[in-house]
């Protein structure tokens, strides 16, 4: 009973180690796709979908707006002076306010689909964990039931050799082992 108690106790410790490697090693990969390629990937999947939703904005805002964002590699971040409106700002001002505002806006929108992209791949590789566990967990109840039944199939095979050793030396002292004629 209490080598079956060890068996089990190796064996769980035995799948946590398995369980925290296995989660070392798909944070690490996929700390290592968000680095290299992650922001491209993400850009080019939200550009694909949203494509669509940006119709309205595109038509009000001029072409230089999409020649000044062609230039710029990183947006910066707008300060505050420059996105306050007051009467005596001319119409270009306006409207490079208005670019400004835009592309705060889109910055945001990108973080946002990004952290929501990320949420997402996280709760779905959380998901997969729960569920590789549930398994392991069931495979490891399976191989505690197998080995219960190994150890209940070992003692019964003693009993057997131990019962068997008894009739031969019965008979050994009874006859001497063989009778001759």
């Amino acid at each position: 009973m209490a080598q079956s108690q060890g068996s089990a106790v190796v064996a769980i410790s035995l799948v946590s180690l398995v369980s925290q490697h296995l989660q070392f090693w798909l944070r690490r990969v996929l700390l290592w796709l968000i680095d290299e390629e992650g922001e491209a990937t993400v850009k080019k999947i939200v550009n694909e979908e949203s494509d669509d939703d940006d119709e309205g904005y595109n038509s009000i805002i001029s072409t230089a707006e999409i020649e000044a964002s062609n230039h710029r590699g990183r947006r910066r971040k707008p300060r505050e002076e420059e996105l306050n409106i007051v009467a005596e700002n001319t119409k270009e001002e306006l409207r490079e306010k208005f670019i400004l505002l835009r592309e705060a806006y889109d910055d945001l929108k990108d973080v946002m689909t990004r952290l929501e992209f990320e949420v997402d791949y996280l709760k779905d590789d959380q998901d997969e964990r729960e569920e590789e566990m549930r398994l392991q967990r069931t495979e490891l109840m399976h191989l505690v039931e197998l080995i219960k039944v190994m150890q209940e199939e070992k003692e019964g095979d003693k009993n057997i050799i131990r019962r068997q050793q008894e009739i031969i030396d019965k008979w050994a002292r009874e006859g001497g082992g063989c009778q001759e004629e």
